[in-house]
């Protein structure tokens, strides 16, 4: 059995334990190990599993020890945790003291605890809910938005507009000469799709086929290709075909193509409803969710335990190199990223999830199971093989509790909204749906 001295506070969150591993309770407990390892191993010159544990410890003691010590230490330091009442944050590190080695080794641990966190009074927090009730005309919006995501294009013998599919042919130089990839031959987009710049768009608006139209175009101070942000370059567009947008008519082929075997359009349109139903009220908790979460993001600051922004950061580095690798670009996993830009990000998440734990945990919040399951088989609907992609899942405990997290979070939320005052807001379909007016 391991003893402890008393917690000392070295500073802020910041704690030192000392803990002293009886060297018999180590022997004894190697000792045990290495003759379960003896019935199994396989020496040169012995039969498997009859090799004496003399030689067995002489091969595996060393390591057998040590791995023994690793156990004890991290029981030892589970005990001293559990005795003193501490909420460890992260791992702790040990150190190994010296001492007499009769007895005892002698280890430090350094840890650190979370934070004591004051709430207030979420009674008298403030909350704005917007609601949204589902009405035919909004089904007829999204209806519209089906044929949009359908169009087809007719060539039009007229000067181009909004929503028409424009071919051009487009050269373009920079200072004098030719600016690298600005050029480009039979290059389609639709006006007011925000493909091209509004420049480029209002240049070719209101030309027709064969026009040809010279203009200066200045890239925005932010554009995405530094070396000619802020610059400006001159243009030369050959307008080669302009195309009206045809929509598909909302008939029986229309809602067969949407998956409604029969083609009756009743039919269509109580599944429409059906599912913009849902979406709303997925959207309508995502901003009540939205509300809380930046409600404590703006509570004060409290003390953040270091290894909790270090494993944060650590994080964010893996996201961004597999964000880098999925975009193609070569050699990601060696692209040299700095740990301090993600410094204040990996704060700001790190006080979030230890509000959000605080709340849980004094109010004894749990993520439920049939929630849990609920978003896991939503998640896995956007697979080919739902079945598969839930099972994938479950296989796994840390991809699960990315699932309870995100869980717990709307407990969370909906534990403050249930105590705090809300009031009834008001918000537009358009809006709402992110829909471009």
């Amino acid at each position: 059995m391991a003893a402890t001295s008393t917690i000392e506070t070295i500073s802020g969150l910041k704690r030192k334990a000392s803990l002293a591993i009886p060297l018999a309770g180590i022997e004894a407990e190697a000792q045990r190990r290495l003759s379960q390892m003896a019935r199994t191993v396989d020496i040169k010159g012995f039969r498997k599993g009859k090799a004496p544990v003399k030689l067995v410890d002489r091969q595996y003691g060393q390591q057998i020890r040590q791995e023994v010590v690793g156990d004890q230490l991290r029981d030892a330091f589970s005990q001293t945790a559990s005795v003193h009442q501490l909420r460890v944050a992260g791992m702790p590190q040990f150190e190994p003291k010296q001492g007499d080695g009769q007895s005892d080794l002698l280890f430090d641990a350094h840890f650190e605890v979370y934070p004591e966190i004051d709430l207030g009074d979420v009674a008298k927090w403030s909350f704005e809910r917007p609601a949204l009730e589902v009405t035919e005309k909004h089904v007829d919006a999204t209806l519209d938005i089906l044929r949009k995501q359908r169009v087809t294009y007719k060539t039009a013998k007229r000067a181009a507009k909004a929503d028409d599919r424009v071919t051009v042919d487009f050269e373009s130089t920079l200072d004098g000469a030719p600016m690298p990839g600005g050029q480009g031959s039979d290059f389609p987009f639709v006006l007011g799709a925000g493909q091209m710049l509004p420049d480029f768009e209002n240049a070719v608006t209101g030309k027709s086929a064969k026009d040809v139209v010279e203009f200066d175009l200045t890239f925005p101070a932010d554009y995405r290709a530094t070396d000619i942000a802020g610059k400006t370059a001159k243009f030369k567009v050959t307008v080669k075909q302009v195309e009206g947008p045809v929509l598909p008519k909302v008939d029986a082929d229309f809602a067969m193509a949407l998956g409604v075997e029969s083609g009756d359009l009743d039919e269509l349109r109580r599944e429409v409803r059906a599912n913009v139903e849902r979406e709303v009220a997925r959207r309508l908790q995502s901003k009540a969710k939205n509300a809380v979460m930046e409600k404590l993001r703006d509570m004060p600051d409290i003390e953040l335990p270091k290894s909790l922004i270090d494993t944060e950061i650590r994080r964010l580095m893996q996201i961004t190199r597999a964000d880098l690798e999925s975009k193609g670009i070569p050699n990601a996993k060696d692209v040299p990223l700095a740990p301090e830009i993600f410094v204040e990000e990996a704060q700001a998440r790190v006080k979030l999830g230890l509000l959000v734990g605080e709340i849980a945990r004094v109010n004894q919040l749990q993520p439920s199971s049939d929630k849990v399951r609920d978003l896991v088989m939503q998640q896995a609907m956007n697979y080919e093989n739902p079945a598969e992609m839930i099972k994938w899942y479950y296989a796994d405990p840390r991809r699960l509790q990315e699932v309870q997290a995100v869980v717990l979070e709307d407990e969370v939320v909906e534990w403050v909204l249930g105590r705090a005052k809300t009031k009834t807001g008001k918000v537009s379909f358009e809006e709402l749906m992110d829909i471009a007016k």
